[in-house]
């Protein structure tokens, strides 16, 4: 059974990253991904990464989710440097890629864990809501991107639990050397993705059946105010992509 406390997943806890406002979160969201595609300069990069870092500590999510997120993706960052080496990066360069990386995967985890399956899509829906006058099926429309968001943290869990099958009929994945684990990645990613495809479509029918009638406006029953912590961490966002627009020479 997909557990609700696995990667990815959506941890029920009361924080102040909960409380926030999904339409903020999506806003914030939207300005890290401009920085970490146009900003290259190291303060930006160190910023956003130590406001991760203080989202992950007031999400109250266990620390241990978050780790095992970074462990995952240890042949990202070797593959990093080897491209680094490879075209005679710098070390500061090469540094600033890496904390890109942690930055984009780690917030989407914390907005994975913080937010709901039904207020993410409330938020996606009411910032595409702009788009009204284009008669688009705005709720249809954030149904799906919701689902293909949360697509990754689903494939990710599918493989550890086929994984941890195959460990019990005597292949044990953590004494394999590198090449025989890609190879055993290689020879189980269809059964994974099949896997994953399922379980998403069973989910989404859950979400449809249980949530709200996609066909339809859905309305939202819980009151989503801004608060202070939305306005706090809104202008800290806003201040980031201020000062790479100074560094960047466009005011």
């Amino acid at each position: 059974m997909y557990s609700r406390n696995s990667f990815g997943s959506y941890y029920p806890i009361d924080s102040c990253m909960s409380r926030l406002n999904p339409v903020i979160k999506l806003i914030n969201f939207l300005i890290i991904v401009l920085l970490v595609i146009f900003s290259m300069s190291t303060y930006v990069n160190i910023f956003m990464l130590m406001l991760v870092i203080i989202m992950m500590l007031l999400s109250f999510v266990p620390i241990k989710y978050y780790l095992s997120t970074f462990y995952s993706l240890r042949y990202v960052y070797v593959l990093i440097m080897l491209l680094c080496y490879y075209f005679h990066t710098s070390l500061e360069e090469c540094i600033v890629y890496m904390s890109k990386v942690v930055v984009v995967v780690e917030y989407l985890n914390i907005l994975a864990y913080t937010t709901s399956p039904s207020e993410s899509i409330y938020g996606i829906e009411k910032f595409l809501s702009f788009f009204n006058f284009l008669y688009l099926p705005i709720s249809n429309i954030a149904f799906k991107i919701n689902s293909i968001l949360r697509y990754f943290p689903l494939y990710l869990t599918v493989k550890y639990k086929t994984l941890k099958a195959s460990s019990s009929r005597g292949i044990d994945y953590n004494s394999l050397n590198i090449f025989k684990r890609f190879l055993l990645l290689f020879k189980i990613r269809k059964n994974i993705r099949r896997l994953t495809n399922y379980k998403s479509n069973e989910i989404s029918k859950c979400s449809e059946l249980r949530l709200y009638d996609i066909k339809k406006y859905r309305t939202n029953y819980r009151t989503n105010k801004v608060g202070f912590y939305d306005i706090f961490f809104l202008l800290f966002h806003i201040v980031l992509l201020y000062a790479h627009a100074i560094e960047g020479g466009l005011i």
